[in-house]
C-alpha cells in the first residue's frame, strides 16, 4: 500500500508546512499530500482552507492576498505557507496535490508544461471532477484521482469520466466490494484518512492501494510489525 502523509506529518507538525512534509519524508512514507489555492498574484500556495484564519495568523480569503503577504504570516511554530514549487524542491517524494478551485488550473498546467518530469511525480486529485477532467485532457497519462464522499452505486464511472486512474473514497464508506470493483476496472483505490492501527488493519484486509494518514508514524510502526 502507498502510505500517504496527509498534509505532511500533520499529526505532529503544523499542517501543509515544509516542516511537516520533511518530517514525513524522514519517516519513510511513500508520498505526501497537500492542498493548493491561488494567491492574488497567481502563485500556487499550499494551504487547505479558502481562508487564512484557521491555519495562519492572518485573516480573510487566500485569493485576496499576494504571495508576499501570505508568506509573512505564521502558519504554526514559526513556519510559513509554502508554494507548491517550494514543496516540490523540499522533498523528493511524489506529491499528491488536492486541487481546491478552478483558479489553480493555469498554474498547474504551467508547471506540467515547464517541467515534464512532474507528470510522473505530481498527482492531482479533487472533489471537483471537472477540474481533473480539464487536467487529464491537457496532460494525458497523469496519475490523477477523484475524491468523493458518500457511497455511489458504481464509483468507477466517476474516474473514467474524468480520465482519472485513482478512486479516493472516505474510510467510513469504503468496502471490499468497492475495492474489488475498482481493481476489476483497472483503477487504483486510495482512502482518506486512517489514523489508528485498527483502521490500518481494516484497509489492509480489504486490499486498498493507498492510505492517507495524519499519523504516518503510527502506521509505519504497524506495517513493520505486521
Amino acid at each position: 500500500m502507498w502510505l500517504i502523509a496527509h498534509r505532511g506529518f500533520s499529526g505532529r507538525h503544523p499542517e501543509n508546512t515544509l516542516r511537516a512534509f520533511r518530517a514525513a519524508e524522514e519517516l519513510g512514507v511513500d508520498m505526501v499530500e497537500c492542498d493548493v489555492h491561488r494567491s492574488l498574484d497567481g502563485h500556487l500556495v499550499v494551504i487547505h482552507d479558502t481562508t487564512l484564519d484557521r491555519t495562519t495568523s492572518g485573516h480573510g480569503p487566500v485569493r485576496s492576498r499576494t504571495l508576499a503577504e501570505i508568506q509573512a504570516l505564521d502558519a504554526g511554530d514559526g513556519e510559513r505557507v509554502p508554494t507548491l514549487e517550494e514543496l516540490l524542491e523540499a522533498v523528493s517524494l511524489p506529491v499528491v496535490v488536492e486541487v481546491k478551485t478552478p483558479e489553480a488550473l493555469p498554474g498547474l498546467l504551467r508547471l506540467y508544461a515547464e517541467r515534464p518530469t512532474l507528470r510522473e511525480r505530481l498527482w492531482p486529485i479533487s472533489f471537483g471532477h471537472k477540474l481533473i477532467q480539464a487536467l487529464t485532457t491537457e496532460v494525458p497519462g497523469l496519475m490523477a484521482g477523484v475524491l468523493y464522499a458518500g457511497a455511489p452505486v458504481e464509483p468507477w464511472p466517476l474516474a473514467e469520466a474524468a480520465g482519472a486512474r485513482i478512486l479516493l473514497p472516505a474510510l467510513e464508506t469504503v468496502s471490499r466490494d468497492e475495492v474489488e470493483a475498482a481493481h476489476a476496472h483497472g483503477l487504483y483505490i486510495s482512502i482518506w484518512t486512517a489514523d489508528t492501527p485498527e483502521e490500518f488493519a481494516f484497509c489492509k484486509e480489504i486490499g486498498v492501494d493507498g492510505i492517507a494518514t495524519n499519523r504516518p508514524d503510527l502506521l509505519i510502526e504497524e506495517s513493520r510489525q505486521g
